[in-house]
């Protein structure tokens, strides 16, 4: 279970692309994950492993929720993400309750010992396993008897428009990439509610539950369209895909997304769009 794909996309240009623009994704990011928060026993001296903790917003969050006998534990594949989560758990030490640790690891591999965790807890983290069985195999195994694990996903692209909508504008300029398939580990690796249903219970999961949320987010009220834009077109697919075209048509890819993201914008609303997520949660 190497995932070397995805370490090097996250210990490279995703990695430090989220960081660069952590402030304007965690404005956009944060309620879902908060929805899912919600469903976790949140109780004394608790012990919880936070997946694909990233710039670690939801780990000091989660920290936030609980008492000073409990413990979170972020883990990450992406250095510069936890680089940034030390930086932000330093500035917000005297507000947090609980501790709060990070650690440099493949979560889809046996990171920890048996029993280790009360529950987990993963915001778009678990998506990007190259091998989900085994390696929500390996997550139950470090659950104690009983233990939650509760996270949240990414429905099929068709319900999620603005997240394809700088890729299919590019697309009217650039050549497609090669295609994916439809279950490969990414963004919608775990779109389909039955692929989670299948998967958790070959992990050994019982009472597995897949509940549809929806939400409209929004970011940027008061910013002007193109400062927007500006740290829009370096975030996601459209932006890599961008960045490796042939230079003579960059400028006119880029005007391309800049004129199909002006359709979420209004001013004084900033960019809001519908997004659709599962709230999933099991038990070991």
């Amino acid at each position: 279970m190497s995932n070397t794909l995805q370490k090097g996309m996250w210990r490279g240009r995703a990695g430090e692309s989220w960081v660069r623009h952590n402030s304007l994704l965690e404005q956009l990011l944060a309620e879902p994950g908060r929805e899912c928060m919600n469903l976790l026993p949140l109780t004394p001296a608790m012990q919880i492993l936070d997946v694909g903790c990233g710039c670690g917003n939801q780990t000091l969050e989660l920290a936030a929720r609980l008492d000073a006998s409990s413990t979170v534990i972020g883990v990450d594949i992406s250095e510069p993400m936890l680089g940034l989560a030390r930086e932000l758990k330093a500035a917000n030490d005297n507000a947090l309750s609980a501790e709060v640790q990070f650690a440099l690891g493949d979560a889809s591999e046996p990171l920890f010992d048996e029993a280790s965790f009360d529950a987990i807890y993963s915001r778009f983290g678990v998506m990007f396993f190259e091998e989900p069985v085994a390696a929500f195999s390996a997550l139950r195994n470090s659950l104690k008897p009983g233990g939650k694990l509760g996270f949240v996903c990414w429905r099929e692209p068709k319900l999620n428009p603005f997240f394809n909508a700088p890729m299919e504008a590019a697309l009217t300029v650039l050549p497609a990439p090669a295609p994916s398939a439809p279950d490969a580990p990414g963004p919608f690796g775990l779109a389909d509610d039955n692929v989670i249903q299948t998967t958790l219970r070959l992990a050994g999961f019982k009472d597995v539950s897949v509940t549809p949320l929806n939400l409209t987010l929004s970011v940027g009220a008061e910013t002007p369209f193109d400062a927007l834009f500006e740290e829009l077109i370096q975030i996601g697919p459209a932006a890599a895909l961008i960045a490796q075209s042939d230079p003579s048509l960059k400028e006119k890819a880029r005007e391309a997304v800049y004129n199909r993201l002006t359709d979420f914008y209004a001013s004084g609303q900033g960019v809001s769009f519908d997004a659709n997520f599962w709230l999933v949660t099991a038990r070991n």
